[in-house]
C-alpha cells in the first residue's frame, strides 16, 4: 500500500469560546459567520489545561460547532483535556455539527464558517438568527492535509455543503498545478462566481434548478462525461454521502485508481424531519439513521447486518428493486437461506418489499452501500474477526483469566492473525491507517532529536519508521517483527536506505543495540508479566544511556466511552493484556526497573513516555 498524496498533520484537540464577528450572505443560498475572540491564541482552560493556538492549514480543515440542545439549553459542551476533549456524559448534551473552516486569517483573528441554507436543521437555523456579539463554542480543527503531491492532475467534485472547501481550495491553489472542479448548486444564483480560477483548472457551475438536494446524479454524470486527462490523478469528491457511492465505486472499480488516489468524504445525508408545532426541527423525533443503525449492530441484527455485507447485499441492490431468486444469483447464496435473511431484515426496517415482491433497500438499509460500514462489518475482513474471536473467547477469559480462542479456531489469536496470509494483509493495512495519524506528530517529538538509531517494534512498525526517517535526516531504524509480517510491513512503505528489517520479537532482546527502542502498541497485547519481561529485553537492547520508547492509548477513565472500554474487553480475551491507566504503566516500569517516565501525549491523546533503564 502506497502513501497518502496528502500526509496528514495532526495537532491536539482543543476547544474555545469564540465572538461572533460578523454575519453576511455571500450568495441567496450561503451565509457566512465570521468568528473571532481572544480564545483563538494560546491560553490555558479555566481548568488548568494548556489549549494550543487556533491552528488551520488545510482547505478542508474541520472542527466541531457546539450549539445549545433546544430541550436542554443549558447542557454544557466539552471541556478541555490533555490533547483531547472530554465530552460530557449523560443524555443532556449540547448539539455538535461539523463544519469546514472556509477562512483562516491568523493576522486579523479570524475564522469563517459558511452555512448551507436549506432545511431547519439547528446549524442552519443558528446562523440565520445569531447576531455579532453572540459566542459559541467550538472545537478543533485536529488535523490538516495539503495539496496532494505527486499528482499530474487533481478531479475535484462536490455540492454546496462541500463549496467552502473548494472555495478555500482554489485561492489557495498551488501555482502551475491542473485541475478539473465540478460544483453543484440550487440554481444558478447560487454560484460564487467571484472564485478564482487559477491557470490550469477547469470549472464547471452545474445546478439542480429545483430538484432536491441529494436527489439527483449531476455530479456523476459530469465526472463520468468529462475527459479524463493523461498521468496521475487524484480525486476529491464530498456532498450527499449516498449520492456517492456510485462515484466511489466508478473511480475504484471503472477507473482503477488505488485508495490513496481517492478521498470520497459524505459531508451530510438526506433524512426525514419532524417538525414541531412552530416549524422547528424536533430534535428528538427525527431519528438520525446513522445512530440507529449503529444500535442495531448487535447479536442477532448485528450478525444479520454482518452476513449482508458480507455477501454484497447493498452492492447487489444497488438502489433498485430485485427479486429474492435475482438476489440469490447475484450474491451467489442459497435461495432459501437468503429469503430467510432478507424477511429478517425487512422485520428490521433494512430492507422492504415492492408491492411485486421484490426487495430494495430502506432508506436506513442503504447505509450497507457505504463502502467504510460494509468494509467494517465484512466478517471476512480483520475489524470483524478480531471483533468474533474475542466475544467468543470472553466467557473463558472472564471465568478464568484466559480466552479460549484456540478451542473455536484452531489457534490462539495472536498465530491466527499472523499465519492467515488474508488477516495478516488486513491487519497490517488497518493498523498502518492509523497509524497515520500519529506518526508525523510522534516523530516530532523532541526525544528523537540528535539520536542515532531506533529499533521499533510493534504495531505499524514500518509506518512509524517511515515517519521516524523523514523527520531526522541522520537517523537509521530497524524494524523488528515476526519473519511472517516482515514482507507484508515492507510493503506497505516500500524501501529506504536507513530502514532495515530484522526478524524479532518483543519477547526477546534485540541482537544489535540502539540508541532507543520503540514499543508501538506492544504492552495492551501482553498480560502484566509478559509486559514487564518485554520492558526489560527492551532496556537490554539500547546502548548504555539509551531510552526505551512506550507509545500508544492510556486509558483515562474521565475521558473513556462505551467503545474504549468494549475495546479493551476484546483485546483482554484475546491476548490476556488490555488497556491500563497511567498508575498501572508506571507499575509496570517500576517492576521492569526502568525508574521514572517522562510522558508526553502526541497528536490526539496517545501518550509517550521515554524511559531511561537503571545502571547495574
Amino acid at each position: 500500500m502506497a502513501r497518502s498524496l496528502r500526509p496528514l498533520s495532526v495537532y491536539p484537540i482543543t476547544t474555545r469560546t469564540l465572538e461572533v464577528l460578523r454575519v453576511a450572505d455571500v450568495t441567496p443560498g450561503m451565509r457566512r459567520v465570521t468568528l473571532g475572540g481572544p480564545e483563538l491564541a494560546a491560553h490555558t482552560a479555566a481548568n488548568g489545561y494548556p489549549v494550543a493556538a487556533f491552528r488551520s492549514d488545510g482547505f478542508d480543515d474541520e472542527g466541531k460547532l457546539i450549539l445549545p440542545h433546544p430541550d436542554h439549553p443549558d447542557a454544557a459542551g466539552p471541556t478541555q483535556a490533555d490533547g483531547v476533549l472530554n465530552w460530557p456524559h449523560g443524555d443532556e448534551r449540547p448539539l455538535v455539527r461539523t463544519y469546514t473552516v472556509r477562512r483562516w486569517d491568523p493576522v486579523a483573528g479570524e475564522v469563517d464558517l459558511d452555512f448551507v441554507r436549506h432545511g431547519v436543521g439547528p446549524a442552519t437555523t443558528w446562523a440565520y438568527r445569531v447576531a455579532p456579539g453572540e459566542r459559541v463554542q467550538w472545537a478543533g480543527p485536529k488535523m490538516s492535509a495539503p495539496h496532494p503531491a505527486g499528482a499530474d492532475w487533481t478531479l475535484v467534485a462536490g455540492d454546496e455543503t462541500a463549496l467552502p472547501a473548494i472555495g478555500r481550495w482554489l485561492e489557495e491553489w498551488p501555482d502551475g498545478a491542473r485541475g478539473q472542479v465540478f460544483i453543484e448548486v440550487a440554481d444558478p444564483a447560487h454560484r460564487q462566481l467571484d472564485l478564482p480560477v487559477p491557470d490550469g483548472v477547469e470549472l464547471t457551475w452545474l445546478s439542480r434548478d429545483g430538484a432536491e438536494a441529494g436527489t439527483t446524479t449531476l455530479l456523476f454524470d459530469a465526472i463520468r462525461d468529462a475527459p479524463w486527462w493523461e498521468g496521475t490523478v487524484f480525486a476529491w469528491v464530498a456532498g450527499e454521502t449516498l449520492t456517492l457511492t456510485p462515484i466511489r465505486r466508478w473511480l475504484r472499480n471503472e477507473k482503477g485508481l488505488p485508495k490513496e488516489q481517492v478521498e470520497v468524504t459524505g459531508y451530510w445525508r438526506r433524512q426525514e424531519v419532524v417538525l414541531d408545532e412552530s416549524g422547528a426541527l424536533d430534535v428528538e423525533a427525527t431519528e438520525h439513521e446513522s445512530g440507529v443503525f449503529h444500535e442495531l449492530s448487535e447479536l442477532a441484527p448485528g450478525f444479520a447486518l454482518r452476513v449482508a455485507a458480507t455477501i454484497g447485499l447493498g452492492a447487489a441492490l444497488g438502489g433498485a428493486a430485485r427479486s429474492a431468486t435475482e438476489l440469490a444469483r447475484v450474491t451467489a447464496t442459497d435461495p432459501a437461506g437468503l429469503g430467510r435473511l432478507l424477511r429478517y431484515l425487512a422485520s428490521l426496517g433494512v430492507v422492504a418489499t415492492t408491492g411485486d415482491g421484490a426487495f430494495e433497500l430502506t432508506s436506513l438499509g442503504r447505509e450497507l452501500e457505504d463502502d467504510d460500514h460494509a468494509a467494517a462489518l465484512d466478517l471476512g475482513g480483520f475489524p470483524a474477526q478480531r471483533e468474533l474471536g474475542g466475544l467468543l473467547a470472553l466467557l473463558a477469559a472472564v471465568r478464568t483469566g484466559r480466552g479460549d480462542h484456540e478451542r473455536w479456531f484452531g489457534a490462539d489469536w495472536g498465530t491466527r492473525s499472523v499465519d492467515d496470509p488474508a488477516l495478516l494483509t488486513a491487519r497490517v493495512e488497518d493498523d498502518a491507517e492509523f497509524a497515520g495519524y500519529a506518526a508525523g506528530a510522534l516523530a516530532s517529538a523532541p526525544v528523537f532529536a540528535g539520536i542515532g538509531s531506533v529499533s521499533v517494534i510493534g504495531t505499524a512498525a514500518s509506518t512509524f519508521a517511515a515517519a521516524l526517517v523523514d523527520a531526522h535526516a541522520a537517523l537509521r531504524v530497524r524494524v523488528v517483527a515476526a519473519p511472517s509480517e516482515l514482507a507484508a510491513l515492507r510493503a506497505l512503505v516500500g524501501e529506504h536506505e536507513r530502514v532495515a528489517y530484522a526478524a524479532g520479537s518483543p519477547l526477546v532482546r534485540t541482537a544489535e543495540r540502539a540508541d532507543a527502542v520503540l514499543l508501538a502498541g506492544v504492552l495492551p497485547t501482553l498480560p502484566d508479566a509478559d509486559a514487564v519481561h518485554v520492558l526489560r529485553e527492551a532496556a537490554a537492547s539500547v546502548h548504555p544511556g539509551g531510552r526505551v520508547l512506550v507509545f500508544g492509548t492510556i486509558l483515562d477513565a474521565e475521558l473513556a466511552d462505551e467503545h474504549d472500554y468494549e475495546d479493551d474487553l476484546i483485546q483482554f480475551a484475546l491476548t490476556g493484556g488490555g488497556a491500563r491507566d497511567h498508575g498501572a504503566h508506571e507499575e509496570l516500569f517500576a517492576a521492569a526497573g526502568l525508574g521514572t517516565a517522562q510522558r508526553t501525549t502526541i497528536g490526539w491523546g496517545l501518550t509517550l513516555y521515554a524511559l531511561t533503564p537503571e545502571a547495574g
